[in-house]
């Protein structure tokens, strides 16, 4: 499954690269975006302020994104309390959580025991070591890191992003064997570098259930096996 990707950055849609503020290779009109899309089983939705305010920021983007989907959505970005996690619920299908279950494990697992089905973890990761708090603070070893999420018991979902690749069309830059994230969340996504129907290709070859995709979706890189 391609999983069209629509990050919003001050209520434009942006594609940063690695991450970085200020560096963008796509700059657009959500809305128009979640248009285009709407037939997508999927689509993830990343407020990239409210990743690095630590809450929801692009509250009213988002809703009305969701709403031109169905609710067919998953949701991130500053979500690290049990408020901010209810609202994702409420505006899309899924809530994606990367900060909290490191920096508050209790609170997540609270969360993870009402929620289960509907969380999805982010692994986000640079040479090796995940990242946290909107990608600029380093935590702990990829590893280790998925040994932690593995304590909450399995999530519905897990995203991993390359985040040494993400907006540059490089290519699939996978550290972890699928085998091992198995035991995390039931259904597996990557994201970053991915360029053309190719990279999407390998993704799935190694073992993930969906491919997030953004700048090469927008440019129309990926008309072969995504047509929409």
């Amino acid at each position: 499954m391609i999983i069209p990707s629509i990050d919003i950055e001050g209520g434009r849609a942006v594609k940063r690269v690695q991450g970085r503020r200020g560096e963008y290779v796509f700059v657009g009109d959500p809305l128009e975006l979640a248009s285009r899309f709407s037939k997508a089983p999927l689509v993830h939705v990343v407020d990239l302020d409210g990743a690095e305010a630590g809450r929801p920021v692009n509250v009213e983007t988002i809703e009305a994104v969701a709403k031109a989907l169905g609710g067919r959505c998953q949701v991130g970005g500053g979500l690290r309390d049990e408020a901010a996690i209810g609202w994702a619920l409420g505006t899309c299908k899924y809530a994606v959580v990367g900060t909290l279950p490191f920096k508050n494990p209790a609170l997540f697992q609270r969360i993870a025991d009402l929620y289960r089905s509907r969380l999805v973890a982010s692994l986000d990761y640079r040479r090796g070591v995940v990242l946290v708090d909107g990608w600029r603070s380093e935590g702990a070893p990829l590893g280790q890191a998925v040994e932690h999420l593995r304590r909450f018991g399995p999530l519905g979902g897990l995203v991993v992003t390359a985040v040494e690749v993400e907006g540059t069309g490089a290519g699939v830059a996978l550290e972890v064997a699928t085998s091992v994230l198995r035991e995390v969340a039931e259904r597996l996504y990557y994201a970053g570098g991915i360029k053309d129907c190719r990279d999407v290709e390998n993704a799935l070859k190694a073992g993930f259930d969906g491919v997030i995709v953004g700048y090469a979706l927008y440019r129309g890189d990926l008309r072969e096996c995504f047509p929409l």
